[in-house]
């Protein structure tokens, strides 16, 4: 053939309309995290993700869709079909870049169904061979269809946020661990490993702690902001895990937050780390640790029994700030937080007679120019069936009540939601008013009629712009030793913190476990802190890349030798008197907590 030829013969069909290729179909499936009985938790993408990683992530185990995809294909969620046939797939790479998804890339299927477009887009899709759709123009087009269609999707958006903070919020456990321990210490109580008195490890917890802070300083802060703001500064500079730009909170409901420094090795250089809780806010209840590698925020909004519902969201302000030695400003990272109850949504009433038609979307609706659709809520009180079935009675249309009329699509119904696609037209002008007419048609003519205006907008700038970087800015920001205040307790291994542990009168999340010698009235008490700093984090980070049953077996170990050692620890106490009490403890307090330490370090790395 020609090199002509090869360059007149796309045009021929590339200069067809958009409306001429014809019509496709979607079907998006979200598949709900597993259970935690009897499978195993979803894999969740690590809170220190960088944007753009994912797709080098292999799945660890199976995810909810597994089962569904082709054996040793696990990757091909989405496909293209021809008469009911793959003919073509994306992997998860394309949720997570084109349509911005991370957190539902391994519950996320999609199906494109290609039957609609004229026979002219389907030949050249195949282009006589059955290795898959030829990536031309019609390729790109019905992808952009798809990207257009789903990427703006309120109810994938919800999922996906809904997603977003169950990474985050992981589960702390449960009492099966404890169980097992106590079986797996009596099997142990005839055999005796040598006692080893250490030193500990150095850490944030000796010294330089104070109840409060010291002083309020007005002067400079080095933040993240745009170029446009304060003036230039150096790195390091403070940010948060997950990044997002607001941390959602549900009342009486705690979530962790962690504080990382950009470079990441500067942590260990951290001279004073301190964190203010929002004076607005009294319910807020902001907790906060320094760990060797990052830190760490713990927020509660404690709703009062009195607590007016209309008064949510509640929104409020925290401010981090760190001091690094050799280094005059202060660092500082404020926390957008926002609190809101789960919505209860109750079953709609649905009829086979309907005769409410409704735009449930804030009005005026703001339809973006440019090359993603806008969806537009709605709701009738029709079933589903009565659109979606094989006798389908009732169908959905729409139209501008004046000038060029654009592509307009409905998706089905689900309890008597439904979402109506609206694409723009490049002759759209920003601030422009449009008005739709939206009806569902029923048997013998019926009609059920509703309207609603929309405003053109332009669409939002692409977050990629807003480059941020280190600037000095004038704020003021109290100094001091960090705050360690006592704990409020949240899990059932909390609640007993308010008992002596060694020689303190209470626990911390720093102590890894202690005994209590026996009396006449009690045995020897074994005590394992599950609410311990490192072993929270192990403990997520095994959720991450296990399933559940492989999770409890590590760390049942953990539980099991931590107890075991604790118990050789008492046995080294028989028949001697300490000259010390409170150094001895301290010693034990510290030896106990170096052992966890390491173990975890050890497992850690087994892991890996």
């Amino acid at each position: 053939m020609s090199e002509s030829a090869l360059q007149a013969e796309p045009l021929l069909f590339d200069d067809l309309p958009v409306q001429d290729l014809g019509t496709i179909s979607i079907r998006v499936f979200v598949l709900p995290p597993k259970d935690k009985k009897g499978a195993e938790k979803q894999a969740a993408l690590p809170l220190d993700l960088e944007a753009g990683e994912e797709f080098m992530l292999e799945s660890q185990g199976a995810t909810p869709i597994s089962s569904y995809l082709e054996a040793s294909r696990g990757k091909r969620c989405v496909v293209f079909l021809v008469n009911g046939q793959r003919q073509e797939f994306d992997d998860n790479t394309f949720i997570v870049q084109e349509l911005g998804f991370r957190y539902l890339r391994s519950r996320m299927m999609i199906m494109i169904d290609v039957d609609g477009l004229a026979q002219e887009a389907i030949g050249r899709l195949m282009q006589g061979s059955r290795q898959g759709f030829y990536r031309g123009a019609v390729r790109e087009a019905v992808t952009k269809r798809v990207v257009a269609t789903l990427k703006g999707d309120p109810d994938l958006i919800r999922l996906e946020q809904e997603a977003e903070e169950a990474v985050s919020e992981l589960s702390a456990g449960d009492e099966k661990v404890k169980q097992t321990l106590d079986q797996l210490i009596e099997s142990h109580h005839d055999k005796g490993h040598s006692f080893v008195e250490g030193i500990g490890s150095a850490g944030d917890t000796h010294g330089g702690d104070e109840l409060g802070f010291k002083t309020v300083v007005k002067g400079g802060v080095v933040t993240l902001l745009p170029p446009d703001v304060g003036q230039a500064s150096d790195y390091p500079v403070l940010t948060s895990q997950p990044a997002a730009s607001i941390i959602r909170l549900r009342p009486n409901v705690s979530r962790e937050i962690a504080i990382k420094s950009i470079p990441s090795g500067h942590w260990a250089a951290i001279q004073q780390f301190t964190v203010e809780g929002d004076s607005k806010v009294l319910e807020l209840n902001v907790k906060h640790e320094r760990l060797e590698d990052q830190g760490k925020l713990t927020l509660l909004f404690n709703e009062p029994q009195d607590f007016d519902k209309d008064e949510y969201p509640v929104r409020a302000n925290i401010k981090v700030t760190a001091r690094f030695n050799g280094i005059k400003e202060s660092r500082r990272l404020e926390l957008s937080v926002l609190v809101k109850p789960d919505a209860d949504k109750p079953d709609p009433k649905l009829s086979d007679d309907p005769i409410k038609l409704k735009v449930t979307s804030r009005q005026p609706v703001q339809v973006r120019r440019g090359d993603t659709g806008t969806h537009v809520r709605m709701r009738w009180d029709g079933k589903d069936r009565l659109i979606t079935g094989d006798d389908a009675s009732w169908k959905f249309s729409a139209k501008l009540l004046s000038g060029t009329q654009p592509d307009i699509h409905f998706s089905d119904p689900s309890a008597g939601r439904f979402t109506m696609l609206v694409s723009p037209l490049p002759e759209w002008q920003t601030g422009q008013r449009l008005t739709f007419e939206v009806l569902a048609t029923g048997p013998k003519g019926r009609q059920l009629v509703t309207s609603f205006d929309a405003d053109v907008v332009d669409p939002p700038e692409p977050a990629v712009k807003e480059e941020k970087a280190p600037r000095l800015v004038d704020s003021e920001f109290k100094t001091g030793s960090m705050r360690r205040p006592p704990y409020e307790l949240k899990t059932i291994t909390r609640d007993e913190y308010d008992q002596p542990c060694w020689n303190s009168d209470e626990w911390t999340d720093e102590d890894a476990g202690a005994f209590l010698k026996p009396t006449e009235r009690a045995p020897l008490i074994l005590i394992i802190n599950q609410d311990m700093v490192a072993l929270r984090e192990f403990r997520q980070a095994l959720a991450k890349r296990n399933m559940e049953k492989d999770v409890e077996r590590k760390l049942t170990k953990y539980t099991s030798h931590i107890a075991f050692h604790l118990y050789q620890m008492y046995q080294a106490t028989i028949g001697k008197k300490d000259d010390d009490v409170d150094a001895a403890d301290a010693a034990r307090r510290a030896e106990v907590r170096r052992v966890a330490l390491t173990m975890i370090k050890l497992m850690d790395v087994a892991e890996k």
